[in-house]
């Protein structure tokens, strides 16, 4: 009997040595050009941003609320006109009264004209009626000018969008009398954002114009794209103003705080692999390398910089290597693997999580 319960075990025995394949995802070991970085803080701001002024004086009579949505050339703040309706309406009744003046003068210029070409009329006579209707036109020129300036000043009495975006602040209400040139509303537009950060002065050669920029803060990332240097250097802080486009806003708010990746060197070749390839641990970090005959083996590397998804390593790895970056945390040493195709995992994982709910 006991010899039998030796045989019946040995099969058990001889399972439990050789694991069963493991499903993973893999990924190739790339060689990429990474520049040393260091994150700097800077602001998301509104690249349009501006507060409306209004152009006349006068009482407000209406200003948009806050969070207001409006297209450019939508109405946000209004001043009552009925004073300057009524000083145009008595311009151009000044103006069709030079216009008559001016037509009755012309007239008589021209019988005038044919007096004097019979010697029926005095000479001095004819200049001062030439003299008056001059006077006449220049008094129609004048009314219409100064109904043209009514009707500018009608005009701005209205403050209009000058960009799609929100009304961000009212900054004055319905029923103020207000001056010319007073600030009523703030309006930004949250669809384009840039990022304002200052930039250590000894770093002004590592960046130009054109560059992509990692911005990254509370778990999210997105890129973005230098737009332009600020010459104005500050001499007590040694730093410049950098301005980045974030690219589709990036999911970011306008006032949040991100940190930026800026190089600190130029840019070298190395060896780099995902981050979900990393498996850190308490001594060391590792990547679980698929060979050949498709078995998991360990590979203890060293961390370098990081360019978007991939962080430069250093150890036993070479270009086309076959990392895992799914599936490696249960993974042991010498463990045989199944590769699974990533868009066919992803699809499996979605699959999954739709058939829980």
């Amino acid at each position: 009997m006991k010899r039998l319960a030796l045989l019946l075990l040995l099969p058990l025995t001889a399972f439990a040595a050789a694991p069963p394949a493991a499903t993973v995802v893999v990924e190739e070991v790339k060689a990429m050009s990474i520049s040393p970085v260091m994150p700097l803080t800077g602001t998301v701001r509104p690249r349009h941003d501006v507060e409306l002024t209004v152009g006349v004086d006068g009482q407000l009579v209406y200003v948009a609320e806050p969070g207001t949505r409006v297209k450019a050339g939508d109405v946000l703040a209004r001043i009552d006109t009925l004073t300057l309706e009524l000083n145009l309406a008595e311009q151009q009744a000044q103006r069709d009264r030079a216009a008559a003046q001016l037509r009755f003068l012309e007239a008589q210029l021209r019988r005038q004209q044919d007096l004097a070409r019979s010697n029926s009329l005095a000479a001095n006579e004819l200049e001062q009626t030439q003299s008056e209707r001059d006077v006449a036109a220049s008094d129609l020129r004048i009314a219409e000018v100064r109904a043209r300036q009514i009707e500018d000043q009608l005009r701005r009495a209205e403050v209009r969008a000058v960009f799609d975006g929100i009304v961000a602040e009212r900054l004055r209400r319905s029923g103020e009398d207000v001056a010319r040139g007073t600030p009523l509303v703030r309006l930004i537009n949250p669809d384009e954002l840039e990022v304002r950060l200052l930039v250590p002065l000894r770093y002004s050669g590592r960046v130009s114009e054109g560059d992509r920029m990692r911005v990254f803060a509370y778990g999210r990332e997105s890129e973005a794209v230098v737009r332009s240097l600020v010459p104005a250097m500050d001499p007590r802080q040694q730093a410049f103003e950098l301005l980045l486009d974030v690219d589709g806003g990036g999911g970011w708010s306008v006032g949040e705080m991100v940190s930026v990746a800026v190089p600190l060197q130029a840019a070298r070749n190395m060896l780099a692999v995902p981050r979900d390839a990393i498996i850190l641990r308490q001594d060391a970090s590792y990547v679980f390398r698929v060979n050949k005959e498709g078995v998991a083996e360990q590979v203890r590397v060293t961390l370098g910089d990081s360019s978007g998804g991939y962080i430069a390593v250093s150890g036993e790895l070479a270009q086309g290597d076959a990392v895992v970056i799914r599936g490696g945390e249960s993974l042991a040493p010498g463990q045989p693997v199944r590769v699974l195709d990533g868009v066919v995992a992803a699809r499996a994982t979605a699959a999954a999580a739709l058939g829980a709910t």
